[in-house]
């Protein structure tokens, strides 16, 4: 029975990990951290639910995390090492550094 309920924890994480299952629409989700480093933002692609709050944190150098389509643009630097943003509306949500953009440094925010 251990092993049973290990395997389901096990397979249920990784679902959850990979935006294979969501909160309830409109219930949010537990808070997100996207990590930005080396000219990325790590994972890439994020799928959360309607009012789920996402961290950009910052590992090394200075960025921005610019949301056009929102008007957000905040900058994350070693003085500043986090921003959050709570996404309340579904969609897709393409942003990027201002400084690394030219350097593939971008990213999507799915909002189911």
């Amino acid at each position: 029975m251990r092993k049973v309920l290990t395997l389901i924890t096990l397979i249920t994480t990784t679902a959850l990990a990979l935006g294979l299952l969501a909160a309830p629409a409109g219930a949010g989700g537990a808070a997100k951290i996207v990590k930005a480093t080396n000219f990325k933002f790590t994972p890439k692609t994020l799928t959360i639910a309607k009012g789920t709050n996402v961290t950009w944190k910052n590992i090394e150098g200075s960025h921005t995390v610019t949301i056009k389509s929102l008007n957000y643009d905040k900058t994350i630097s070693a003085s500043h090492k986090t921003v959050s943003k709570t996404f309340g509306q579904k969609g897709t949500f393409n942003y990027f550094c201002r400084f690394h953009k030219s350097f593939g440094m971008t990213g999507k925010i799915i909002v189911q």
